[in-house]
């Protein structure tokens, strides 16, 4: 009976040995024939993209071939509603937004021009985002192929096959990463993922434009959904005690403070009110009601009451810290238009994406 046992034990570890051993000579074979050759591939499909985001063409500059770069990206902006019109153009040059030059009809920002221009050019931080993350995607790739080199030509010298499993979960973990770093860089073409460049954290250079803007109008450059986009805020400063004191240390204005007090106790009525339904559910009283709502008003009476046209809820609601002012916002126009090349470049990386994953998926089903 032992005996049996031992066989069948015995026959079980052959039959593994043999699957492990035809698991690894398919995913040789995988990695060999199908991935490594694609490689190249890859790599010259994110050097395009790296260089339609710099300099608006596939290839690289080059004066002693007569390659040059790509012409600026010209884009009409209209934005039409019942109380405003913008009528302009756009144009971006790689990195930067090289003029901005409008026609605007807006009550408030009237006030202080019609026409408006840009004067300096405008960095685009999430271009620079993006090209630094296709940067390191053809690096990690080329290290990768190099690697792979290096193995074929040691088997060649030795006359030995060699073990490439190492390699190949090293390969598994570097085309995780690279897939992160792609979709870091088709994120940053989808939306504005870092808040420090869009309000209220993103300060406008107020001399960058013609005329020079006023403190309390703000600018916003920034990439949505492969568009180029401009958010022109007309803002309001608030002036009144308390809600327009600003902390010094911290930065938070009295506002702020306002609301992470009442989110707070928001938090912490949640505990209590889940303790009077279950109360509620057992004895069946209504008068029990939670009083949430009753506790958050409450709250807000505390505060003092203003002397202007807007009462508690509106400070609380719509107040905003900005460039160490605290402000509403009066008016706001948003305008977009899409930027051809930035298209093209987010759908060469959604491609490489895909066929990265299919990669990985392979690999962890043999390794």
């Amino acid at each position: 009976m032992t005996t049996s046992i031992a066989n069948k034990q015995q026959f079980n570890d052959l039959i593994t040995t043999i699957q492990q051993d035809q698991n690894d000579k398919e995913l040789h074979w995988l990695v060999s024939q199908i991935i490594i050759p694609e490689f190249q591939q890859i790599i010259e499909t994110l050097k395009i993209v790296s260089n339609l985001v710099l300099y608006n063409s596939p290839q690289h500059p080059d004066t002693t071939k007569g390659i040059e770069r790509g012409p600026a990206i010209k884009l009409p902006l209209t934005s039409t509603t019942n109380h405003s019109n913008l009528n302009g153009i756009i144009i971006r040059d790689g990195l930067y937004i090289l003029k901005f030059n409008v026609v605007i009809k807006d009550h408030y920002l009237n006030k202080y021009f019609n026409k408006l221009n840009l004067k300096k050019p405008i960095l685009l931080q999430q271009l620079v985002n993006c090209k630094k993350s296709i940067d390191d995607s053809i690096d990690l790739l080329d290290q990768l192929y190099l690697l792979n080199e290096t193995l074929e030509k040691e088997e060649s010298e030795q006359h030995t096959t060699i073990n490439h499993k190492t390699y190949h979960k090293q390969l598994i973990t570097s085309f995780k990463n690279l897939v992160s770093k792609i979709q870091n860089a088709k994120t940053n073409l989808q939306m504005p993922i870092d808040p420090s460049i869009i309000f209220p954290e993103n300060v406008t250079d107020t001399t960058a434009f013609e005329p020079e803007l006023p403190k309390i109008i703000s600018i916003d450059f920034y990439i949505n959904q492969a568009e180029i986009c401009i958010d022109l805020k007309y803002l309001h400063k608030i002036t009144e005690k308390p809600w327009c004191e600003i902390d010094p240390n911290t930065g938070l204005s009295y506002v702020d403070m306002v609301r992470d007090d009442i989110k707070n106790k928001k938090s912490n009525q949640k505990v209590e009110d889940s303790k009077i339904l279950e109360n509620l559910n057992n004895n069946d009283n209504s008068s029990h009601s939670s009083g949430f709502f009753n506790n958050v008003m409450n709250q807000i009476g505390q505060f003092k009451t203003s002397t202007k046209n807007y009462d508690k809820n509106d400070y609380i609601t719509r107040c905003i810290t900005y460039n160490n002012m605290v402000v509403m916002i009066n008016s706001k126009i948003e305008v977009s238009s899409e930027d051809p090349i930035l298209v093209s470049c987010f759908t060469k990386l959604d491609s490489i994406e895909y066929l990265i994953n299919n990669f990985l998926y392979s690999l962890n089903n043999l390794i």
